[in-house]
């Protein structure tokens, strides 16, 4: 207990003094004050004194009862708080769930009411400072902080694989990713994802935002390479994807599942780079960690070894090295990471090339033949045509390996889009498959639906005469058995350009008029 300070000591002897000064000539005040100080002054200093030592105990109790009853709370409950939304969760092992501080609050009071009814650890007195101590801390517990049970990992990986990553470590190493952006790990790397993944991320983006008030957490994550320092930069691979992939609707309903998972990754492995030092899937390891093991030039000089050969008086015009270049970077699965500046450059130090007919001389590859070819074929054979609606690319496979005479093994449909879309950019593709306004030379596709039905019509007359409606159905059926694959129209391409020329002979019903 503290002592009394100097100038308190001061005023009770003063007081004491006046006191006695004033009533020392009156000599039955002066024996009351005796008596009073003799007697009666000490036993009730001393009660005082005692009351004060039985209320700093009480306390003393009541404070360390009430520690041990919250620290019991918190570890007993999985409560969590999200400021920026002004959120409680309630943690059930599985998912965090949006919780009402009014039940919170109930739950706290119900279970310090419970608390057994002795001196030392009834807590009924302190409830409404114990609930708003408990209260005050469950806001300073984010979900982030919190370690996933096993089943709220299995269920996070099952948004992303296999629907989206090909595989589990994939996947566990784009949730560590996320974890390092979200606490601020390795702030100069950059992560180059496939541009499929935008509307993933952009999503999850959304959601630590809405739950916890960041704006630009994912910044790192970008979707092509602007020539950053390769030391610093990894490659996100997500698999083989061509479509715009959307974010799983679990991604929305449980974000903070997601964030918490990717947060503890990231706190479990240190990082991301941390993850793919233990990782031994190889395949992974060594594709993120491509450009950091990796300068432009040894990149320039893999592609020239292996997509480039010698060859004297052959030549690769340039836009021709542009797309093999292009394939070559879809084989190893990596963007474009070198400018095409910077990219002629370096071919031209390391190849001859003719300025003047813009094409390097002596080099050859073995995909040239089959470009040079459909180039070729493309330009003697193909013509726009804008009443032409549609050509199937199957279709085009099939002319251009008839025109060539040569089966090209290993070249898909979707090589041949790629062409297209590399030389003609103008030309319209729907779909990877209905290449429109274009016609081919070697195959009048509207002819040939015209002539069959010219020729259904002329056998139907003088078979069975004509007073009987036929089905546009009925006319395919019999264009199909007259004509063999694989130039055979499709029956929706049959039914189009059958409706144009029929015209009002054809009703709704898919019937022909027999005036027809």
């Amino acid at each position: 207990m503290a002592n009394i300070d100097s100038n308190t000591y001061q005023q009770l002897h003063t007081g004491l003094d006046n006191m006695i000064k004033k009533y020392s000539d009156n000599e039955y005040v002066s024996s009351r004050l005796q008596n009073y100080m003799d007697n009666m002054l000490p036993s009730y200093l001393e009660a005082a004194f005692q009351s004060q030592l039985q209320r700093e105990k009480r306390k003393i109790d009541l404070s360390n009862a009430s520690d041990i009853f919250i620290k019991k709370f918190l570890l007993k409950t999985r409560f969590y708080y999200t400021p920026h939304n002004e959120l409680f969760l309630n943690y059930d092992g599985q998912h965090f769930t949006g919780y009402s501080e009014d039940d919170i609050q109930h739950t706290i009071l119900s279970q310090v009411s419970a608390t057994p009814d002795t001196a030392e650890e009834n807590l009924r007195p302190w409830k409404h400072k114990i609930n708003k101590q408990i209260i005050r801390l469950i806001k300073e517990r984010s979900p982030l902080e919190a370690i996933p049970d096993s089943a709220t990992i299995q269920f996070v990986l099952k948004m992303l694989h296999p629907n989206i990553i090909s595989s589990r470590n994939h996947a566990k190493y784009f949730l560590t990713v996320i974890g390092d952006c979200l606490r601020n790990v390795n702030k100069d790397l950059i992560y180059v994802a496939s541009p499929v993944m935008k509307k993933v991320v952009r999503e999850i983006n959304v959601q630590i935002h809405t739950y916890f008030g960041h704006s630009n957490s994912l910044n790192a994550i970008k979707f092509k390479h602007y020539e950053h320092d390769y030391t610093n930069s990894r490659l996100l691979f997500i698999g083989e994807r061509s479509k715009s992939l959307d974010a799983p609707f679990e991604v929305s309903k449980h974000a903070v599942d997601f964030l918490c998972v990717a947060t503890h990754y990231s706190k479990r492995y240190t990082s991301a780079d941390g993850f793919l030092k233990q990782c031994t899937e190889m395949n992974l390891v060594n594709h993120s960690l491509y450009l950091h093991n990796n300068t432009p030039e040894s990149i320039v000089d893999t592609f020239l070894k292996t997509h480039i050969q010698h060859c004297s008086h052959a030549k690769i015009e340039k836009k021709n090295m542009v797309f093999i270049w292009k394939k070559f970077l879809e084989s190893i699965n990596i963007p474009n990471v070198i400018f095409y500046d910077s990219l002629m450059n370096k071919f031209k130090e390391k190849l001859s090339y003719d300025e003047t007919n813009e094409f390097f001389v002596n080099v050859t590859s073995s995909l040239l033949p089959v470009v040079s070819s459909f180039l070729s074929f493309w330009d003697e054979n193909m013509v726009e045509d804008h009443d032409e609606p549609e050509i199937e690319i199957d279709e085009i496979s099939t002319l251009f390996k008839k025109w060539t005479g040569k089966s090209f093994g290993g070249v898909e449909d979707e090589f041949l889009i790629e062409l297209i879309r590399h030389f003609y950019p103008d030309i319209a593709i729907e779909e990877d498959k209905y290449v429109f306004n274009v016609m081919c030379k070697l195959w009048d596709k509207r002819q040939s639906v015209i002539d069959s039905l010219e020729l259904y019509k002329n056998e139907s007359v003088s078979g069975e005469g004509d007073n009987e409606a036929k089905s546009l159905y009925q006319v395919y059926d019999s264009y199909t058995s007259l004509n063999m694959p694989p130039l055979v129209v499709s029956k929706r391409y049959f039914e189009k350009i059958a409706k144009e020329y029929l015209g009002e002979f054809l009703d709704e019903d898919g019937l022909i008029s027999p005036n027809w």
